[in-house]
């Protein structure tokens, strides 16, 4: 019997795409077109997971993401010949991660879960980025789990066992809700029941530069609403 609903954050709850668009159009920070601000923002994330394999693989000492996404900002300016940040532009665009705003159905959905479930992030993002994010979007989870806690980054199987063992559960009592079907593998893998929630606008038109995992998880859905009645009805 499923006990706690863990969630990844990054496109599962909020929508980082258009979040940091916005962000960049109204600071002004980036001086270009909105087209090349999406490019931009696309190509930042696509330096995310390649960096967080880095740290898995100790390639890179352990670092948090919030350290983490300014390497890969840099990485991004040089690409796209973006030379007019200084360092304070660079600061405030990393906190740009901290301020995402959530989809329309992910506050009421999780507050529909708290009343039959325990639930909790379970994020590649550090406390406190999760912390000021969570805030800012209001979404009112019982547990916030960072990969921070266990210095290794998902979908390392690591972060799934300990997460669950942190409140006390077995893995078997635990699924993962998430967006990205490699995250939810990797969470099978754990033990985890695997719920997949499609995002249909987490990359817009660039979809097809984020391949996914194959894999079947056991539920599908398209929003958090009525999900907890699903989970009672399997």
């Amino acid at each position: 019997m499923l006990k706690a609903i863990f969630f990844d954050v990054f496109g599962t709850l909020v929508d980082w795409r258009k979040s940091l668009i916005d962000q960049i159009i109204k600071t002004k920070i980036i001086k270009e077109n909105e087209e090349f601000i999406e490019q931009f923002v696309i190509n930042w994330r696509l330096e995310y997971q390649p960096i967080l394999n880095k740290v898995n693989n100790k390639k890179i000492s352990w670092t948090i993401l919030d350290d983490l996404h300014l390497i890969s900002l840099n990485k991004t300016l040089k690409k796209m010949k973006v030379t007019s940040l200084n360092e304070t532009n660079k600061k405030e665009m990393i906190y740009y991660w901290h301020n995402l705003n959530p989809w329309n159905d992910s506050k009421a959905g999780i507050i529909e879960l708290n009343k039959s479930f325990i639930t909790s992030s379970l994020s590649n993002g550090n406390i406190n980025l999760q912390k000021n994010l969570l805030k800012f979007a209001e979404l009112e989870l019982n547990f916030l789990i960072s990969a921070e806690n266990f210095k290794k980054y998902k979908p390392d199987l690591t972060v799934y066992k300990r997460a669950a063992a942190t409140l006390g559960f077995k893995a078997s009592q635990c699924a993962l809700v998430a967006s990205h079907k490699g995250d939810l593998l990797a969470a099978k893998k754990a033990g985890f029941f695997t719920i997949f929630i499609n995002r249909f606008q987490e990359y817009g038109g660039y979809g097809h530069k984020f391949p996914d995992t194959a894999f079947v998880p056991n539920i599908s859905i398209n929003n958090l609403l009525n999900l907890s009645h699903k989970i009672k009805n399997i």
